[in-house]
């Protein structure tokens, strides 16, 4: 049994799994949300109360992890850390207090670790929406022919323009589509994918939102959200206050703030890479990593 820890922009997750045949089994999954990236300062520090948030949390993870049978358990992180002036600060004190080192992870290899997560054999695009930075790969036959990371995530486009009208919706769209324009070339450039697989918070608070109901689990698993459904979403939360979104069915309290940032961004992805629909996929980064790692004996 093996764990990892990835510290996120917008919570911090954890998963305990034994690798047998290629398979991850007897998974345990855990969350807090931490929100690294929204809690950077002016000067881009971690203030010192989101540090010992974030660490403690780590190791509420880690002691779960090890509950359940993990021996090995590795933590990294992503797109807040990487932008924090701070960050060796919070590896400090998490080493401080459980014992982990943590690694500081690129863009591109945040997003292979989704690709191996999520895209099964066929020739997919894979895209991970998360809170500093949205992730597209390209591959087939779990094989990854292209990867890149922009510097764009739901967070990161709350701080930059925030949400109480759709007026303000479509400023936001304009950044969004900046921002993934570079890439969604790049994806284009090469031959298309039979579909896209969705992973992050608001791919699958998309389709929480299309059933009806909060959930997290497998329900969620290879739900569609059309590109329809993302804008008719986002004329539903653009005007209306964060107690108002909360309310919504399918939309957890956590995600009502910076949710139409993110449906935003999913949709000048689906737009500019010509895609009309995406599957949801619960799967992580934390997945890739554990099937990146040879079968446990």
């Amino acid at each position: 049994m093996r764990g990892a820890i990835a510290i996120g922009s917008n919570s911090t997750r954890m998963l305990a799994a034994e690798k047998r045949q290629g398979e991850l089994i007897h998974l345990l999954r855990g969350r807090e949300d931490t929100k690294l990236f929204l809690g950077l300062d002016a000067e881009g520090n971690i203030p010192p109360e989101r540090i010992e948030a974030t660490a403690q949390a780590v190791a509420r993870l880690r002691e779960a992890a090890a509950a359940h049978g993990a021996r090995e358990i590795a933590l990294f992180a992503t797109s807040a850390t990487r932008d924090a002036k701070n960050g060796p600060a919070l590896a400090d004190r998490i080493q401080a207090l459980c014992g982990l080192h943590m690694r500081v992870i690129t863009g591109e290899e945040e997003a292979r670790l989704a690709f191996l997560a999520a895209a099964g054999s066929e020739r997919r695009l894979v895209i991970d929406i998360g809170g500093g930075s949205t992730e597209l790969t390209v591959g087939e036959n779990g094989a990854v022919e292209w990867a890149g990371s922009a510097q764009m995530g739901a967070s990161r486009l709350l701080k930059m323009c925030p949400i109480a009208s759709m007026q303000d919706a479509e400023r936001a769209l304009i950044l969004a589509r900046q921002a993934i324009a570079p890439f969604a070339a790049q994806v284009n450039a090469r031959r298309k994918a039979s579909g896209v697989t969705g992973l992050g918070g608001s791919c699958t608070t998309s389709a929480a939102m299309r059933l009806g109901y909060e959930c997290h689990g497998e329900e969620l698993e290879g739900v569609a959200v059309t590109l329809a459904d993302a804008w008719n979403t986002l004329r539903l939360l653009a005007p209306m206050t964060v107690a108002q979104r909360c309310r919504v069915p399918g939309l957890p309290a956590a995600r009502a703030e910076h949710m139409p940032h993110g449906l935003c961004i999913l949709i000048a992805v689906l737009e500019a890479c010509g895609f009309e629909w995406l599957q949801a996929s619960i799967r992580t980064n934390l997945d890739g990593y554990l099937l990146s790692l040879p079968d446990e004996e």
